[in-house]
């Protein structure tokens, strides 16, 4: 059924977002590290079999049912990179609030909450009438889910624990994400 088909972009003003899975302190081996720091090292995320085959039954079941508008995972850049994702292709953006890293050092907890690559994790939207049952499904799995946010207006804003943290309109960072590799590209040449 074309309805039951789960795309990555939000779909609605309004919708709620939910971060599935759990945040932990692990930037090493992401993306984060190799793009602003230029390194390509540290311990990559811990894969458990048991959690993601929880997250994923939860992703099955939410979709199938119609709970879930839209699904995208948090592997490669972290929470950040996966919202901003999540916006484009569409009018719309998204305003959340992260939980910081406890665990992560002092001034790496809102660098971790925003791009530690942690497995396990997915953002998804729903329908505000259907947030109870999206966490109930995930509680009886045992996956950590937490309402983070909402969809709309046309800025990605991201806090951590109220701090704010990213605040960007949907069209700028979209052209920015599209012509990446290209500008990348033309850094390398002039280097050489």
């Amino acid at each position: 059924d074309a309805d039951r088909v789960v795309g990555r972009a939000f779909r609605s003003e309004g919708d709620i977002v939910v971060l599935l899975g759990e945040t932990r302190n692990e930037l090493g081996g992401s993306e984060f590290l190799h793009v602003i720091h230029d390194q390509i090292q540290g311990v990559p995320p811990q894969l458990d079999l048991s959690r993601e085959a929880a997250l994923q039954r939860v992703l099955v079941e939410g979709a199938a049912s119609g709970v879930i508008r839209s699904a995208h995972d948090c592997v490669e850049g972290g929470v950040a990179v996966t919202l901003a994702e999540c916006c484009f292709d569409t009018p719309l953006g998204v305003d959340v609030d992260l939980a910081g890293v406890p665990v992560a050092p002092a001034n790496y907890r809102d660098t971790a909450a925003l791009f530690a690559e942690s497995a396990s994790r997915v953002v998804v939207s729903v329908a505000t009438g259907q947030l109870a049952a999206l966490l109930g499904m995930a509680a009886a799995a045992g996956v950590p889910a937490k309402a983070v946010g909402r969809v709309g207006g046309n800025r990605i804003q991201i806090t951590v624990e109220g701090r704010a943290a990213i605040n960007e309109l949907v069209t700028d960072a979209e052209r920015i994400w599209a012509t990446a590799i290209e500008s990348w590209f033309e850094q390398r040449r002039a280097i050489a």
